[in-house]
C-alpha cells in the first residue's frame, strides 16, 4: 500500500487527505447541532476523497523521476491549491465569506500565519474555528516534513547552516527516491511524535481547567505556532496552563526536537539556538520591566510587588510566544498598563517575531540559528579589528558558523529585507499608510498574523483589507513559510540547467 500511494502524485495524496480530514469538523458540527455546517463539511470532503482516488488510480502508473528543480511548482501548487480545496466548505458555511475571502483564511492558516477576515469570532460555529485550527495543524505538520525531506538534501530553508548530515539513514536511504515518496517516509516519523504532543497538551490543559474544546484548540495552536483561537486572543487560562503552553512553546526554538534530526548530540546549554532564544526572551523581559517599573514609580505603584511578578510573568511569556510567531498575549502583558501607566511596546514583538524560532520547526521568521551566525561574525570582525592575524576559535562547527554561515545568513537577511521593501511598497500602491503597511508586511513574511493587534498604538484587522492587498499578503505569506531564497535557489538552480 505505502508503495502505491508513493507513485501518486503528492497533490493529490494531500487532497484526498484533506478530505478526509473534512469529516472530523463536520461530526462536530452535527454534535452541535449545526447541520447545515455539517452538510457542507461533508459534502465537501466526500467530493474531494472521491476526486482524489479517481486521480490516483489515473495516475499512479505514471512514472516519474525525482527532480530537484521540480520542487519550486511542487511546493508552489501545494500552498496555492491544497487552501483552496479547504477554502469550499468554509464559503458554503460562512455566507459572509466569497470564496476568495475563505481561500485566503486557509492560505493564512495553512501557512501557520494565523490571520483571519472573521470579525466576531465567536458567533462563528466551533466547527468553522475546528477547521481553521486544523488546517493550520496540518500546514506545521508539513512544514516539519518538507523541511526535512525536500529541503535538507538541497541545503535550503536553514539547513545551510547545518553542516553535519541531517541525519538519519531514513535521509541517506531515500537520497534519490521521489518527493512523494521522501514525504511519506518522513511523515511516518514525524507524525506521531507530532500527533502525541499535541494529544498530551490538549489533556494537560484540559486537567487544568481549560473547557475541551478550547483546550484543543490551544494545543494545535501552540504545536503548529499559529495561534488560531476561536476567539479573539488566549483569555486568562491560569497561571498553570500558560506555564504549560510556554514548556510547549520551547520546541519550537530548535530542531533538536524534531523527530529523526541529529542534533541532539550537544547538551542543552550548548545548543545555539536555545541559548540564542534564552538571551532574547531574558532581555526583552527585563526591558519591559524595568520600564513599566520606571512608569509605576512615576505614579507611586514600584513597591506593588505581585504587580511586578505579574507583569515580568507577562513579559516572558508574551515574549516566547512572539518569538515562536505563535502570537499569543498573556493577560498580564496588556494588565500591565494599568501598573504602570504605560503602553505596552509593541514594536518590540515586531522585531522577535522577524527573528522567529528555530530552524527546520514551524515557526516563522530569519531563524534563531542565523541570528547566531551573524553574531558570531560580528564578535570574530571586532576581534579582528583589535588582533588583525587572530584565527577564528573554537570546534570545527563553530568556526564554520563564524565563516561560511555567516555569509549566507548574512545572504537570507539581505534577502529577506529587500523582500519586505517590495511588500511595503506594492501595499503603499494599494493605498496603506507607511507604518500600516510596514506591521502587515512583517507580520505576512514572518507568518504571525495577532501581531498586527499588538504592535501599533491602534489594533489593525486583517479584514480591512481591500483585495489588492489580501494577494500581496498572501503571496508574502507563501514566501515567508517556505523562505525566498527557497524559491531563488530552485528557480536559479532550474535556469542553469537550460
Amino acid at each position: 500500500m505505502d508503495r502505491r500511494l508513493a507513485t501518486v502524485p503528492l497533490l493529490v495524496v494531500m487532497v484526498g487527505a484533506t478530505g478526509l480530514m473534512m469529516l472530523v469538523p463536520s461530526a462536530k458540527a452535527f454534535v452541535d447541532g449545526q447541520a447545515p455546517v455539517g452538510r457542507a463539511f461533508l459534502y465537501s470532503g466526500l467530493a474531494c476523497a472521491l476526486i482524489a482516488s479517481f486521480l490516483a488510480l489515473a495516475m499512479s502508473a505514471r512514472q516519474r523521476r525525482s527532480r530537484s528543480d521540480g520542487l519550486f511548482p511542487l511546493l508552489a501548487a501545494i500552498y496555492l491549491l491544497v487552501p483552496a480545496v479547504m477554502a469550499v466548505p468554509l464559503a458554503e458555511s460562512l455566507p459572509q465569506l466569497r470564496l476568495v475571502d475563505a481561500w485566503f483564511e486557509m492560505i493564512a492558516s495553512f501557512t501557520t500565519t494565523g490571520a483571519t477576515l472573521i470579525d466576531l469570532p465567536r458567533r462563528v460555529p466551533a466547527a468553522v474555528h475546528l477547521w481553521r485550527g486544523m488546517a493550520g495543524w496540518l500546514g506545521g505538520l508539513f512544514i516539519l516534513t518538507a523541511a526535512t525531506a525536500l529541503l535538507a538534501p538541497l541545503r535550503l530553508g536553514g539547513y545551510e547552516l547545518i553542516r553535519r548530515s541531517p541525519g538519519s539513514t531514513l535521509s541517506v536511504s531515500l537520497a534519490n527516491a521521489a518527493p512523494g515518496a521522501r514525504l511519506l517516509a518522513h511523515g511516518a516519523v514525524i507524525l506521531p511524535a507530532y500527533s502525541g504532543l499535541t494529544l498530551a497538551l490538549w489533556i494537560l490543559l484540559a486537567l487544568l481547567g481549560v473547557p475541551g474544546f478550547d483546550a484543543l484548540m490551544q494545543a494545535m495552536a501552540t504545536l503548529s505556532t499559529s495561534g488560531i483561537l476561536p476567539r479573539e486572543a488566549l483569555g486568562g487560562v491560569g497561571l498553570g496552563a500558560e506555564i504549560v503552553i510556554f514548556g510547549f512553546l520551547i520546541l519550537a526554538l530548535s530542531r533538536r526536537f524534531l523527530p529523526g534530526h541529529g542534533a541532539r548530540h550537544r547538551p542543552l546549554h550548548r545548543d545555539p539556538e536555545l541559548m540564542t532564544a534564552l538571551l532574547i526572551v531574558s532581555l526583552v523581559s527585563l526591558f519591559v520591566l524595568a520600564r513599566h517599573w520606571a512608569g509605576a514609580f512615576e505614579i507611586r505603584e514600584g513597591e506593588n510587588l505581585p504587580a511586578i511578578g505579574r507583569a515580568a510573568w507577562g513579559a516572558a511569556f508574551t515574549s516566547l510566544s512572539f518569538l515562536t510567531t505563535t502570537g499569543f498575549v498573556n493577560q498580564d502583558w496588556i494588565a500591565s498598563r494599568i501598573w504602570s501607566g504605560l503602553t505596552p511596546p509593541g514594536l518590540v514583538l515586531m522585531g522577535l517575531a522577524l527573528l522567529g524560532g528555530g530552524a527546520a520547526t514551524t515557526a516563522g521568521g530569519i531563524k534563531l540559528l542565523r541570528v547566531y551566525a551573524l553574531t558570531r561574525l560580528g564578535k570574530a570582525e571586532a576581534e579582528r579589528m583589535i588582533y588583525p592575524s587572530m584565527l577564528t576559535g573554537g570546534n570545527e562547527y563553530d568556526r564554520f558558523l563564524a565563516t561560511a554561515g555567516a555569509r549566507s545568513a548574512w545572504l537570507f537577511a539581505m534577502v529577506f529585507a529587500l523582500t519586505c521593501v517590495v511588500v511595503v511598497a506594492l501595499l503603499l500602491l494599494a493605498g496603506m499608510s507607511l507604518e500600516t503597511s510596514l506591521i502587515f508586511t512583517v507580520a505576512a513574511l514572518a507568518n504571525a498574523g495577532p501581531l498586527v493587534q499588538v504592535a501599533g498604538d491602534l489594533p489593525l484587522y486583517w479584514v480591512l483589507l481591500g483585495e489588492p492587498a489580501r494577494a500581496v499578503l498572501a503571496v508574502a505569506m507563501i514566501l515567508g513559510r517556505l523562505e525566498i531564497l527557497v524559491f531563488l535557489a530552485l528557480i536559479l538552480g532550474r535556469l542553469q540547467r537550460h
